[in-house]
């Protein structure tokens, strides 16, 4: 898996670019089982709001108080930027 795994995230009206680290990982790990979320493997969306969730905590832009179901509800977009070189394997498989 890459190391840094970056977004463009639009949430609660704000617009940000915002890079997961292992750190980010290990949160969504954490995140995932105590919320009984499904599986990456079965929810690639899920998977990328969560680490960004993460993220975003971390670096302080959204409050270490915000509940994940209340950032999920003001998720508006997000998309996995792509750096050259980088290995991508974060993002959606095509469903084709």
């Amino acid at each position: 898996m890459a190391e840094r795994l970056n977004f463009n995230i639009t949430f609660d009206g704000k617009e940000e670019n915002v890079t997961g680290i292992y750190a980010d990982l290990v949160k969504y790990d954490i995140l995932r089982a105590r919320n009984n979320f499904p599986k990456r493997e079965d929810s690639d969306f899920l998977f990328m709001a969560l680490v960004a969730y993460a993220a975003l905590v971390r670096v302080g832009k959204v409050s270490s108080n915000t509940k994940v179901e209340d950032f999920l509800n003001t998720l508006e977009a997000i998309e996995p930027v792509e750096e050259e070189g980088a290995e991508a394997d974060f993002q959606p498989e095509s469903t084709e």
